[in-house]
């Protein structure tokens, strides 16, 4: 068996050219650190029993996990009672938490014409998908307590074209009744329309239409732009218009310390002072002191600059000292930081970015072009280099360029001959 396994191993590597497993350990370590996503490095390991054991530095993995996790560390909920001091496991069960908490609408979607569409279920990709969900958190939270839920990554998800019976590309698309029945279903249409209380029987034509077909860049021409260029794969961004108005509120504070208290301790877990599970646990419990030490003086940021009155307010406390977060020190002291010098970075990465929703659309930005490969390949057609993918609105929504501002729900279906994206997102209209 022992020769068996030397002999599988070579032939795995074997190659005209020198083999990977003819560099001394260090070299191989110095290329797993190039290595910045976790599904690489797994995958790495798992094709001899030498790279399975460099792959298992704690020192690497705590990178990933740095890399993976940069700038979401506030936004990093684990349970308490399970938290691994190991960084690799630590990692994995992050990891884990972004699949179990990933929203799948659909499985399969059958049409009565014999086409089907089956689910792609990549942990790869359904992780990515789950951390765009949380870069977009504070959205969700930052509603009226009247509205019912708000779900701004409701789901996004990639199918398999199966035995395709329609054609989507053309001016006028080859839908039967039938599929345009079921393609509103699939948008969840009727079922998030809020007018159908009183319009109960309105016709599934009035939810689904096709929005244009591209055959060069379809990620741009399909998708609307924002200042940072195509939104794919959201269909609606709230920093669309710009960020000439402040949108970010409390939550870009937020994201702001988190990104100044990440930079500091990750040195401390690269040095082995701390584990990555202390690490989030400082930071979440700092953000979640300084929201409840910055709430009374909200008011008056918003007197002190309306248009943008949580950036004014990051300068005036670098500057000025107020408002006076002396409450929040006590939290800081257990970091050895102190509230002045926290803010005075803050500040800082806001002169380098402009304004404060430029930096907190930095991290959602990161992970929807993390998507953009994993979308491409599925909707890649075997016949031609450069797919045609027509956008086929699911639902009547206004936030989508329909004519419905009671339409709960934005969703849209890009279909190439061989693929599907389906993105969903469940805009809060909805109040008790």
């Amino acid at each position: 068996e022992e020769a068996t396994l030397h002999r599988m191993e070579d032939g795995c590597f074997a190659d005209d050219g020198p083999s990977l497993l003819c560099l001394p350990d260090l070299a191989l370590h110095t290329v797993c650190l190039q290595l910045l996503d976790p599904f690489d490095v797994l995958s790495l390991g798992c094709t001899c029993r030498r790279l399975h054991q460099l792959t298992a530095s704690k020192s690497l993995w705590t990178r990933l996990a740095l890399a993976w996790c940069r700038g979401m560390w506030h936004r990093l909920s684990l349970p308490s009672d399970c938290e691994p001091e190991d960084p690799k496991q630590w990692l994995l069960l992050v990891l884990h938490l972004c699949t179990e908490e990933r929203r799948l609408t659909l499985k399969h979607w059958r049409f009565k014409n014999g086409e089907t569409w089956e689910r792609i279920q990549r942990t790869r990709f359904e992780c990515k998908v789950g951390m765009l969900s949380r870069a977009y958190k504070d959205i969700d939270e930052r509603v009226s307590p009247f509205v019912l839920l708000r779900r701004w990554v409701y789901d996004i998800a990639l199918y398999k074209r199966q035995n395709p019976a329609m054609q989507f590309s053309g001016e006028q698309p080859d839908l039967g009744q039938d599929n345009v029945s079921e393609l509103a279903a699939l948008g969840r249409a009727r079922q998030s329309d809020l007018r159908g209380r009183k319009q109960p029987n309105v016709h599934p034509r009035f939810y689904v239409s096709r929005a244009g077909t591209s055959a060069s860049d379809w990620t741009e021409d399909l998708f609307p732009s924002g200042p940072a260029g195509s939104i794919c794969p959201i269909l609606v961004c709230p920093f669309q218009p710009g960020y000439s108005f402040e949108w970010s509120g409390v939550g870009g504070l937020l994201t702001c310390v988190s990104h100044v208290l990440e930079q500091h301790l990750a040195r401390a877990c690269l040095d082995g002072r701390t584990t990555l599970a202390r690490m989030a646990s400082n930071i979440r419990l700092a953000c979640e002191s300084l929201e409840k030490a910055f709430f009374p003086y909200l008011r008056g940021a918003y007197d002190l600059g309306p248009a943008g009155p949580i950036g004014h307010a990051i300068i005036s406390m670098a500057e000025d000292g107020w408002p006076d977060l002396a409450a929040w020190q006590v939290q800081l002291d257990t970091l050895g930081l102190n509230w002045r010098e926290v803010m005075a970075e803050c500040a800082e990465l806001l002169r380098k970015h402009g304004t404060l929703d430029a930096f907190v659309d930095e991290a959602r930005i990161r992970w929807r072009r993390s998507l953009l490969a994993d979308i491409e390949t599925v909707l890649q057609c075997t016949c031609c280099d450069s797919p045609t993918v027509t956008r086929i609105n699911l639902t009547d929504s206004d936030a989508i360029g329909g004519d419905n501002p009671r339409q709960d729900m934005a969703a849209a279906a890009f279909v190439s001959c061989s693929g599907v994206l389906v993105t969903w997102q469940l805009l809060g209209r909805a109040s008790y």
